[in-house]
């Protein structure tokens, strides 16, 4: 397997996407997750846009840095939109999701995961009838962009710190449910490591065993119970070795991308130790890859 990250824990610093993109160089970091998460949230946002020359010279600049640094784009996380929330500006917001999709294929992506809408309005476990439906919409008005442009949709699951009440996907049984439910060829799973920790699921073999061949690709990350903190692993309780002896045992053909993008986020108060500077941050980064490397190389899985 070959290990990614999330450029999303640059994010803080406020980077352009390029310059973002070139600090991951020398940390071990040969592979890149690219985090559409916030895309939607500023109406400035070049994705929000009514022309779409913004969007396509930020994916563009970004290209010219990947390839300027020797890096490959492997996956990437769609705007992190809920219409189950605020629905007010659907059509802006989806055009977003969809603008990140067409970005994925400039990029040579071929794997996105967003996540589906929940609301108070479908209670977990009960109301999966009413989740369904009203996601059959919503993730399909992103699929109709997956099938243009040829990049794999994957859902992914939650917790019940998140979610709360509302029903979303926990278990793999239950996105398998969801994925059967949609029946599209384009469509599949993300496992997140740390969501499934905050509900106490710290060996997750049987999960990853579940998802089988609907497993296309994964957040890594570790977490206490109680927040979604987004840690490394071995600063939380997940059971790294359940992990990789699942996604060997399934054939798992993904990357193995880290989303620690809390791991040295934490920013606090208003002072100049508010937040950690670039260069600590790349240690950091580099740091995480050699935990990655250490976890494949221990199963003979580490793949340049």
């Amino acid at each position: 397997m070959k290990i990614a990250t999330t450029i999303g824990e640059m994010y803080p610093l406020g980077l352009r996407i390029a310059d973002t993109i070139r600090s991951y160089r020398d940390t071990g970091f040969k592979n890149l997750d690219f985090s559409f998460y916030y895309a939607h949230a500023d109406k400035d946002s070049p994705y929000m846009q009514e022309s779409d020359l913004a969007w396509k010279k930020e994916i563009e600049e970004a290209l010219e840095a990947a390839d300027e640094c020797g890096f490959t784009f492997v996956q990437a996380h769609a705007p992190g939109y809920n219409p189950g929330r605020d629905s007010s500006d659907y059509d802006r917001c989806i055009r977003a999701m969809q603008r990140s999709v067409e970005a994925c294929a400039m990029l040579g992506i071929p794997v996105t995961v967003m996540h589906t809408s929940f609301s108070p309005e479908f209670t977990y476990p009960d109301d999966r009838d009413g989740y369904y439906k009203y996601n059959r919409k919503f993730v399909g008005d992103v699929l109709s962009a997956a099938e243009k442009f040829g990049v794999t949709l994957c859902i992914e699951n939650t917790s019940n710190g998140n979610a709360g009440k509302c029903y979303f996907p926990r278990r793999g049984a239950e996105m398998n449910d969801f994925i059967a439910y949609m029946d599209h060829p384009l469509l599949g799973a993300c496992w997140d490591t740390g969501h499934a920790v905050m509900d106490g699921i710290f060996d997750q073999y049987a999960e990853l065993k579940e998802l089988g061949s609907a497993l296309k690709a994964v957040h890594i990350h570790d977490n206490g119970v109680h927040s979604d903190q987004h840690l490394a692993p071995y600063c939380g309780k997940l059971q790294l070795d359940s992990v990789v002896k699942g996604l060997l045992d399934i054939d798992y053909k993904g990357s193995f991308t880290f989303e620690s993008d809390s791991f040295l986020n934490h920013c606090n108060g208003e002072g100049p130790l508010r937040q950690l500077p670039l260069e600590i941050r790349r240690d950091g980064l580099a740091l995480l890859y050699k935990i990655g490397k250490f976890a494949l190389e221990t199963y003979n899985a580490y793949e340049e």
